[in-house]
């Protein structure tokens, strides 16, 4: 019997089986939620901010209350990173602007596949978060990433965001929609956006289905918590992905659990 209840597939889970295994077991398997730190949470803000700056066309000082209301919404503690959230929203919404996108007609679109349909026993889901069809040679879904280093080129920018968009690449080609993608990068002083080619895009959906294919694998070979557990190693507890006191307290003493019960 399955122990991945009501599991769809998606980006995120592609990467943490492929980066932090133990991050999905706990997720997954034992309901145990990595909290969000202050720089996850800036472009829960930033990007959205962009988005009401370019719907709603707004005076500075209100895209400045829209980012701090939604900042102490979702638990937000620092203000600096406030600051910088709110710095990448005004640099995400003047860069499209400045190449005449301005307002996407999509935003934060759901994006959904039949795992049959791609080799896959479990369904796909995803979501989008600016598409232009309008206002572009060829429609175009734009990947907003928020950071402190803006990388030049995308052989330098993290695989990880090349393959979350060959994931919702292969969803969209599936049903015949042949939109382009690109990330656009943004710090609180740069910008940098870096097209994905369809040759990157199809290499990075193989390596993405060959980690979905592992999770069902082991959903299969797994008969008890424990035995996903065991299928990795003891996790680095020195890691960011563990820096939340709280949240490394439960995944220690989920350890020991199993440690102690041999």
């Amino acid at each position: 019997m399955s122990l991945l209840k009501n599991y769809k597939h998606s980006a995120s889970s592609g990467s943490k089986i492929k980066n932090v295994p133990q991050l999905f077991v706990a997720d997954k398997i034992f309901n145990i939620k990595q909290p969000y730190g202050d720089a996850a949470i800036r472009g829960n803000v930033a990007e959205p901010m962009a988005y009401y700056i370019l719907a709603k066309d707004p005076t500075r000082e209100q895209a400045i209350d829209y980012a701090t209301k939604k900042w102490k919404k979702i638990g937000g503690q620092s203000d600096d990173e406030l600051q910088f959230a709110i710095a990448c929203g005004f640099k995400i919404a003047e860069f499209l602007q400045s190449m005449q996108l301005a307002r996407p007609e999509k935003y934060q679109e759901r994006v959904f596949g039949k795992g049959t349909d791609f080799g896959l026993e479990r369904d796909i889901h995803g979501f989008l978060d600016f598409s232009y069809f309008k206002k572009v040679p060829k429609a175009t879904v734009v990947d907003i990433k928020t950071t402190k280093r803006v990388p030049s080129s995308i052989e330098t920018c993290s695989y990880d965001h090349i393959l979350q968009q060959s994931l919702y690449y292969y969803l969209l080609n599936k049903g015949g929609d042949n939109r382009k993608f690109a990330l656009l990068y943004v710090s609180d002083k740069k910008t940098n956006y870096l097209e994905i080619s369809e040759n990157e895009l199809r290499k990075g959906y193989e390596i993405m289905k060959f980690n979905l294919q592992l999770i069902e694998r082991l959903d299969k070979k797994c008969k008890s918590k424990a035995d996903w557990l065991l299928s990795f190693p003891y996790p680095d507890l020195s890691s960011f992905y563990f820096s939340d006191k709280k949240f490394k307290q439960k995944i220690i003493e989920l350890y020991e659990g199993v440690i102690t019960n041999g």
